[in-house]
């Protein structure tokens, strides 16, 4: 199986209403959720009593049209209201994402990092300084799987595919 670690802010977590767009219901398609993998299901990142649709449930779908044969699974581990200040290699999410991805690889391989971020490093000058703090640095990225490579991709402004 192929996965993809799902990072950033409510954005990525998921807050839209689960009865506004088609259920996706594809076996190929797992989340990790209590140390296990299992169908994915909405809300993906359960991380508030408001958890929605986000984008990784069509992200995965669009993956499984392309790739046929295999399956993919989602790493949740968004936080909403999150600054990248609290990504931080020494913070308590990033070290979280570290945690959940290193148990996913027993049996799986990490493909990809979905990273989407909100409006929270937007204020006061705080953007300025966005991309020198962006987890997908090499030295923030090497703590997760040391030598691996990467191509990042910006999808929008608060959008970052990075392909591993």
């Amino acid at each position: 199986m192929k996965s993809v670690l799902m990072i950033g802010q409510s954005n990525m977590a998921g807050r839209g209403f689960l009865n506004e767009v088609p259920m996706i219901c594809n076996e190929r398609i797992q989340m990790l959720r209590n140390g296990r993998w299992q169908m994915m299901a909405e809300p993906i990142n359960y991380d508030r009593p408001v958890a929605g649709v986000g984008p990784a449930g069509s992200f995965a779908a669009m993956w499984c049209l392309e790739h046929k044969e295999d399956m993919i699974g989602l790493i949740p581990c968004a936080e909403g209201g999150s600054s990248l200040d609290d990504w931080a290699v020494d913070q308590t999410l990033f070290r979280h994402a570290v945690i959940q991805t290193k148990f996913s690889i027993q049996d799986s391989e990490l493909i990809a990092i979905l990273w989407h971020h909100g409006e929270n490093d937007s204020y006061g000058k705080n953007y300025q300084t966005y991309c020198e703090k962006l987890l997908f640095r090499d030295s923030k990225r090497t703590v997760i799987q040391p030598g691996w490579h990467s191509h990042q991709c910006c999808f929008s402004k608060n959008v970052w595919c990075t392909i591993l």
